[in-house]
């Protein structure tokens, strides 16, 4: 289940189209030592970066992908 916070969406809403896949696809886990996808994420805003906490594709380890 995906999840955000009211401010994370509208910073969300903000990008294109293209950027939101490739910073769901380019997540790095360090459980694989790879680059996949992020599940079931969370998003807040915090100090104006977005920040996404969800599940690795692979494995389901926990993964993280910060947003400037």
């Amino acid at each position: 289940m995906i999840k955000f916070s009211q401010k994370a969406m509208q910073r969300w809403n903000q990008l294109d189209d293209k950027v939101k896949l490739h910073l769901l696809e380019n997540v790095y886990c360090s459980k694989c030592k790879d680059v996949v996808k992020i599940i079931d994420f969370d998003a807040n805003l915090v100090d104006d970066d977005l920040i996404l906490k969800g599940k690795c594709s692979i494995c389901n380890n926990n993964v993280a992908r910060l947003i400037e």
